[in-house]
């Protein structure tokens, strides 16, 4: 047990080497980042059917990035640079193309901003209520290790006598410095501009690419990581090498694959929407689910193990029913865990999982009574399997102790199955776990005469002391009574065996020596001997 204590602490150590972003976590769900989306649509179509030069003019903030917007997906970046004032910057700054900064700004824009344009305001004065001058709006910011750079619209003269809006020239200022800390290398750009340009749930091509890569590195990683964990483990001894060996073979591998592959991706750069989409998607969620089922199935086999060289072996039947059990909880408050962060509402999954519930449960009222009645029968141990016992009017040897049923064999050979719930709430006579077998008899005979009759008595008890079988302290020959001029004689002793077969021997040298005792005493038996209904009940065909 020590060994897979190690072991789990050492898991403990390795979770966060995956967990580990560079970026700051939003509270937002895929399901609210899908919303968000289709509401822009939504906004887009109804400007344009309101407006066919909605997506050309700038005289509102809302109108200015929805027209930036539209030159982006265009891929024009010729009218996408009318949307930037680039009045009295630096020369530094000048040099840059519209192209350069209006990606750059995109790129460091995506990775912490999410793009809800139905925020921003269609007013052509703007947001008058934000506490900036009357001529700014705020849309987002963009946060350096050393400051928060505020992205700004800002209305602005058009040069023809009129006003429109477009990003401050405070901004534009600003993103070379923000494309230096949270920008790509010159390389990924040739990548970038090598590869076809599309992009896929919001990430540009090469961090597409880069993707299939890291999960492709990944896994000679794991199986390495795995091997060299597994040594490490089997230098602890232990009574488990396969199990050990089996569970970092599996599930340790594939939940340290994700593991590597997620801190690879984290080195991508990927924007906010492709972040909480890859959160969301249950990857993480189905790595943990891996490595808690092996490690459960490890620690269930390590029992099993355990119980078998302790001779337990009568509870591993319910511990693999109840790891089971166990293991479709933890599946369940996993999946409830992800369906949470996917942003389902959970009260309206757990009432479905509670009415649910209740009709699977009606449905298996009797099966769940034989699981209790297994439970019942494994906990309190009134017999085992191979036991020999009486269950109502049915004698037979308990073959095997299930999760529905037990299954009894017959003193004549027929196979019988009971449902647990019912041969756990009826009497069980256990004949296995008697410690010794009643040899118990009355015998009738004609009266004979007192001298007589205590030979047969001092006779008959010097034949059971002489019996090796029969237990000195147990031996009790009484002359009972006297019943229609009959005499009865009571015989009572304990035989020290279990086999049935040798009870029966020591059984017929008792009756054999007894029948010598009255012959040679000249008693005479007036009937046949009656066995008692608190004696033995087993014929010799009980033991096969």
């Amino acid at each position: 047990m020590r060994t897979l204590s190690r072991l789990l602490l050492s898991l403990t150590l390795l979770v966060p080497l995956a967990w580990g972003q560079d970026e700051e976590t939003v509270d937002v769900s895929a399901r609210e980042l899908i919303e968000t989306a289709q509401k822009a649509e939504e906004l887009v179509k109804e400007k344009a059917s309101s407006d066919p030069n909605a997506l050309a003019g700038q005289s509102t903030p809302l109108a200015t990035m929805l027209g930036l917007r539209d030159a982006m997906r265009r891929k024009d970046y010729e009218t996408a640079g009318e949307h930037l004032d680039r009045r009295y910057i630096d020369d530094a700054v000048g040099q840059y193309s519209d192209e350069a900064l209006i990606r750059a700004l995109a790129y460091v824009w995506n990775r912490q901003n999410i793009n809800d344009i139905t925020s921003i305001s269609d007013d052509p004065q703007g947001r008058l209520d934000d506490g900036l001058p009357n001529y700014r709006d705020q849309i987002g910011s963009v946060r350096l290790q050393a400051e928060e750079i505020p992205i700004y619209l800002q209305r602005v003269p058009d040069g023809k006598g009129g006003r429109v809006w477009k990003l401050s020239n405070a901004t534009v200022a600003k993103i070379p410095a923000m494309w230096e800390e949270l920008g790509y290398n010159d390389s990924i750009v040739k990548i970038a501009k090598w590869l076809p340009e599309f992009y896929f749930l919001g990430m540009e091509n090469w961090q597409v690419v880069g993707v299939i890569v890291f999960f492709l590195i990944a896994w000679p990683m794991a199986m390495l990581a795995s091997y060299l964990l597994m040594r490490i483990a089997l230098l602890i001894p232990n009574r488990f090498p396969l199990g050990i060996q089996r569970f970092f073979h599996g599930p340790m591998k594939f939940f340290l694959y994700i593991m590597f592959a997620r801190a690879l991706i984290n080195e991508l750069g990927l924007s906010l929407t492709a972040r909480i989409l890859l959160d969301s998607s249950g990857v993480d969620y189905i790595a943990f689910t891996v490595l808690a089922l092996g490690l459960l199935s490890l620690l269930r086999d390590y029992q099993i193990r355990k119980m078998q060289y302790a001779g337990n072996t009568h509870y591993v039947a319910l511990l693999k029913p109840f790891t089971t059990i166990v293991k479709v909880l933890m599946v369940t408050v996993i999946a409830l865990f992800w369906a949470k962060q996917a942003g389902y509402d959970m009260s309206t999954i757990l009432a479905g999982l509670g009415v649910g519930s209740l009709a699977v449960a009606l449905a298996a009222q009797k099966t769940l009574e034989n699981v209790i009645g297994a439970i019942t029968l494994y906990t309190a141990r009134p017999v085992s399997a191979g036991d020999f016992c009486r269950f109502g009017n049915v004698t037979g040897v308990v073959e095997e102790i299930g999760l529905r049923s037990t299954t009894i064999r017959t003193l004549d050979r027929s196979v019988l199955v009971i449902p647990n719930s019912m041969f756990s709430s009826v009497e069980i006579e256990n004949f296995s776990q008697r410690d010794r077998i009643r040899f118990f008899k009355r015998y009738q005979m004609e009266v004979p005469g007192s001298a007589q009759m205590q030979q047969v008595l001092a006779e008959v008890r010097e034949m059971l002391q002489q019996q090796n079988k029969v237990m000195d302290e147990t031996i009790s020959v009484r002359f009972e009574t006297i019943v229609d001029a009959n005499a009865i004689l009571r015989l009572d002793a304990g035989v020290d065996t279990l086999d049935f077969q040798e009870y029966l021997a020591v059984a017929e040298a008792l009756n054999l020596g007894l029948l010598d005792i009255a012959e040679r005493a000249g008693v005479r038996f007036t009937g046949p001997a009656r066995l008692n209904l608190d004696a033995p009940r087993e014929p010799a065909s009980a033991v096969s």
